[in-house]
């Protein structure tokens, strides 16, 4: 067996055996830095086809929950109208937020409730609150849907599940109830720069006698 000593000073010496096929040797400094950027380069493409991958499945998944949620209003809108606002009722909902809602004025639903006759938009309208609520209950286990739409998506924004339900984007609340998305993740797509928006000058505390209170916020407490 004989050493072989490389005249380049990046080389480590190597071990000559009996095969020169297994001459072994340690790369070069300028090989380490070039097959590691070749790596990063690949994570990187992998990376950005992983997060276009999910982009589309999300956005997948949003329409399969729009076409769900309106084949369940048009099997539900068969029913009367006022056998729809008693069930969204019994459910907990306010006269107002069920209004609100169907995107029509207290008065409309009083008078629906008294037996006058909606027009087609409006009971599907009503009917896809009912579905709402039912994939709410019965898919992903919310059990009181009308409490749980009242709570804010964070501690620092009043907005709401009903808010994004009044704004059309049913789907966003099944997202959030489902935990395939976050109310800030929803709040960054639908309305960027909220966090500036909503910030507050003070904060809610607990005082020593177990009162709450409020106190400005200081740059230490932030």
């Amino acid at each position: 067996m004989t050493d072989i000593v490389s005249s380049d000073p990046t080389l480590i010496t190597g071990t000559l055996t009996t095969s020169p096929e297994q001459v072994t040797r340690t790369r070069t400094i300028d090989e380490v830095v070039g097959e590691a950027g070749h790596l990063r380069s690949r994570a990187r493409l992998l990376g950005e086809d992983v997060a276009e991958t999910d982009r589309e499945v999300s956005e997948l998944y949003r329409q399969a929950l729009i076409e769900q949620l309106d084949a369940k209003a048009r099997v539900i809108a068969k029913r009367s109208v006022g056998e729809m606002l008693s069930e969204l009722a019994y459910a907990g909902f306010a006269w107002r937020d069920i209004a609100a809602l169907a995107g029509v004025s207290v008065p409309a639903v009083r008078r629906w409730r008294q037996g006058e006759t909606a027009t087609g938009a409006n009971r599907l309208a009503v009917a896809r609150i009912v579905a709402l609520v039912g994939i709410l209950r019965d898919d992903h286990l919310v059990s009181d849907v009308a409490s749980w739409m009242e709570v804010p998506l964070v501690p620092d924004a009043p907005v709401t599940a009903i808010d994004l339900a009044v704004a059309g984007r049913l789907q966003e609340v099944v997202e959030i109830a489902a935990g395939h998305s976050t109310g800030e993740a929803v709040l960054d797509r639908s309305q960027p720069g909220w966090r500036e928006r909503y910030r507050s000058d003070y904060e809610v505390f607990e005082a020593p006698d177990g009162e709450l209170g409020t106190r400005p916020v200081t740059t230490e407490r932030s």
